[in-house]
């Protein structure tokens, strides 16, 4: 097995434990975007999944205390 055959299956392991587990895919969120909106900058990392979370959780603290 090649090394490039191991970073493919471990990146393609990697998306679906993302997926199962509901965790943001910053790759496949830049081919969408490259993809569907072509010319519009795409959101910076940080920025990507600062949005999940706000998504995800609401605004505001996410820690009970």
């Amino acid at each position: 097995m090649t090394a490039e055959a191991i970073r493919s299956g471990t990146a393609r392991a990697l998306r679906v434990v993302r997926e199962v587990v509901g965790a943001p895919d910053y790759q496949r969120y830049l081919e969408h975007h490259a993809r569907c909106h072509p010319g519009a900058a795409p959101l910076d990392p940080r920025a990507f999944y600062a949005e999940f979370v706000t998504r995800r959780f609401g605004p505001g603290p996410t820690r009970c205390c």
